[in-house]
């Protein structure tokens, strides 16, 4: 129960990593506020589990492109918690591969906004709420796109490599708050969203990208969840401005 009594808010949180956190968290034994987009259906259900280990448990619907409905759903989870002590950002949009020649502006601008913009948004209005509670922890979940250098996939490697800078910055301006930052950096994860490039790929060439990676697999949510919660922690209490690695190997492999 290392997280016994915190009051954590996930962005993403109805499905895939967002909701592997606000579960292992809770298990842990944190109160979760569960901020998503329109999956209410999934947020709500994932609230229940939640609750059903004996945890509370706050949803929100915002869309993290709107700076204001950021702010909003933010103080309605301080709120409906009491405080709010830690932080994950687990949201990302889904965006088409293609060349920074061929990709649609849209496409980039929406995935900047949510993947970027976005925790920006949730960090502007949840640090002050850290601040109060005297200290706090911070992860963002990022993507080893960032430090890959992938072809058709411009906005991530974008976005990421913001977020990571992003982080490193929080780090350095609250600590004198008592507040951690730090950045998880996923390979490939079993969540809806991959399933969209699976599908693209084929099952032939999503078979090829797995087996180079060294362990031969891909990770599941619940596995990036428990390095997230750990983060979030006493454990690595002494850490702060990094950017951990989870991808089964995949960046050491070329």
């Amino acid at each position: 129960m290392d997280l016994d009594g915190r009051a954590l808010l996930v962005t993403g949180a109805s499905r895939g990593v967002g909701r592997a956190i606000a579960l292992a968290a809770a298990r842990r034994g944190a109160d979760v506020a569960l901020i998503y987009r329109s999956r209410a259906r999934e947020a709500d259900a994932a609230a229940a589990e939640v609750r059903a280990l004996g945890r509370n448990a706050f949803t929100v619907a915002a869309d993290l492109a709107d700076s204001a409905a950021v702010a909003a759903a933010v103080d309605a989870s301080a709120a409906a918690l009491g405080r709010l002590d830690a932080l994950a950002l687990a949201a990302g949009a889904v965006g088409q591969w293609a060349t920074v020649a061929d990709l649609p502006v849209q496409d980039w601008d929406r995935y900047i906004q949510v993947d970027l913009s976005g925790a920006f948004y949730t960090l502007h209005a949840a640090i002050p709420h850290l601040r109060r509670a005297r200290g706090g922890a911070i992860v963002a979940i990022s993507s080893i796109a960032a430090q890959m250098c992938q072809a058709r996939n411009v906005q991530g490697a974008a976005a990421k490599a913001g977020l990571e800078a992003m982080v490193r910055v929080v780090a350095r301006e609250e600590a004198r708050h008592g507040i951690r930052a730090n950045a998880l950096a996923i390979g490939l994860t079993a969540t809806d969203m991959a399933q969209v490039a699976f599908d693209r790929w084929g099952p032939e060439t999503t078979e090829r990208i797995v087996q180079a990676i060294p362990l031969r697999r891909i990770a599941t949510p619940e596995e990036v969840a428990e390095v997230a919660c750990l983060m979030l922690g006493p454990t690595f209490a002494y850490l702060t401005g990094k950017v951990l690695q989870l991808d089964g190997g995949q960046i050491i492999a070329g």
